[in-house]
């Protein structure tokens, strides 16, 4: 084989390799901590992919794709939540290197049709061609694999937040080029009418349909909103979900934080009562 063979040439990308053996898989969503440092640290714990969030955060193109170098040096995956449905994000973020990008909001078969036309390469998509990705390590690989393998081992993701959008679920997975689906749990619940009502039925069957779709036609499916709530995402993932937003960093960072502050208040206290 030559090293431009499609065999020979792959994506490092271990989420896609976790998720669709059915290996559950907690992601980490970087908001805040941008340097190079956090993927090595999630690579030291275990941690195979960062979700980098686009949507809720300032965080730019620039400072994005320098995470994504990193996150593929270390050897997890970079997933990028991109801040809109338009190409001049999708592919972008894409070029990047980015192992999947994750869509916000969407709500109609056409919206979906059209993400795919701006992340996936012919004849899936019209993603423009450009060589030396991040993604293959800046080597330079013939148009026609490199095509083939990034069509193949970068994800589209489009997220499901809306009744709406579940309504029309099994139509979505459908569509050649989607890679998989994120459930936006807060955004569907504040639709429902129900903010924060993860306990209710609506809530629940609203899930259970979206996780059925994925899995009757064999495409994974996460579960985001949720990290704290390990007792629903046990049953989620007991349904078929392979993956979640387990941890926000500005949280788990002020969770050690107050950890850190009550154990020093808890001495000052003994020391108080002698």
């Amino acid at each position: 084989m030559t090293q431009s063979d499609p065999q020979t040439t792959n994506i490092s990308n271990p989420f896609r390799t976790r998720i669709l053996s059915g290996q559950i898989t907690p992601l980490l969503t970087a908001k805040y901590l941008t340097t190079n440092e956090l993927p090595l640290l999630c690579k030291t714990t275990s941690i195979h992919a960062i979700f980098i969030d686009m949507e809720h955060s300032a965080l730019d193109m620039r400072t994005v794709s320098q995470l994504i170098l990193a996150c593929h040096c270390a050897g997890i995956s970079p997933v990028v939540r991109s801040p809109s449905k338009s190409h001049f994000h999708i592919s972008r973020i894409l070029d990047a290197g980015a192992s999947a990008v994750v869509i916000p909001h969407v709500e109609s078969v056409e919206e979906v049709k059209e993400i795919v036309q701006h992340g996936k390469y012919a004849p899936l998509g019209k993603r423009g061609c450009t060589n030396n990705q991040p993604a293959f390590g800046f080597r330079h690989v013939s148009t026609k694999v490199q095509n083939a393998v990034v069509n193949e081992q970068t994800m589209l993701i489009p997220m499901i937040e809306t009744p709406g959008a579940v309504e029309i679920v099994e139509e979505i997975v459908a569509v050649e080029g989607v890679d998989g689906i994120l459930v936006g749990s807060n955004d569907l619940c504040s639709d429902l009418g129900i903010p924060g009502g993860y306990d209710t039925a609506e809530y629940q069957d609203a899930v259970r349909r979206v996780i059925k779709a994925c899995v009757d036609v064999g495409k994974p499916v996460g579960i985001g909103g949720i990290g704290g709530r390990l007792d629903l995402l046990e049953m989620w993932f007991r349904l078929g979900a392979t993956w979640s937003l387990g941890g926000q960093d500005g949280a788990m960072l002020q969770a050690g934080m107050r950890q850190l502050s009550q154990r020093y208040e808890d001495i000052n206290a003994k020391l108080e009562k002698e």
